[in-house]
């Protein structure tokens, strides 16, 4: 009599592959919110870079600058560039003085309208500040 042959079951063989695509879901979804996380990320900089980009060309060209934000349309432009967008799930709040509308100015002095911008998705929290006196402007997350 021949000794039993020892293998997988077909029940064992779908445990593993079920086990499997959970596996891979999982870091499919992780992988999907670190790539989203990075693209905020990346929006708050080119908007910082605008911004700070802006005071520069109102300090060298003598003339007042303005950063515009349309928040219809999910777009910031520079003067001279063309207009940058972010993703409609980022909820962007512009802060500014009455009579600068939605846009920050930037005066040759290197002072602005001042003002900040808050931007969040989900728990994801971030906070640009534009000082109206010295026209800095700096960006943080938030807890």
């Amino acid at each position: 009599m021949p000794a039993r042959q020892r293998g997988f079951t077909l029940l064992e063989m779908l445990v593993v592959i079920v086990l499997i695509s959970v596996a891979a879901g999982l870091v499919g979804f992780g992988l999907q919110q670190g790539l989203r996380a990075a693209k905020e990320r990346q929006v708050v900089g080119q908007m910082v870079e605008a911004l700070r980009s802006t005071r520069a060309r109102a300090i060298v060209s003598g003339a007042t600058q303005s950063t515009l934000f349309d928040l219809n349309t999910l777009s910031f432009q520079a003067p001279d560039r063309p207009p940058k967008h972010w993703p409609a799930e980022l909820q962007v709040t512009l802060h500014t003085a009455e009579q600068a509308g939605s846009a920050i100015e930037f005066y040759p002095d290197g002072s602005s309208t001042g003002g900040h911008l808050l931007l969040a998705h989900g728990t994801r929290r971030w906070r640009i500040d534009i000082g109206w006196l010295t026209g800095s402007v700096q960006s943080k997350a938030l807890p």
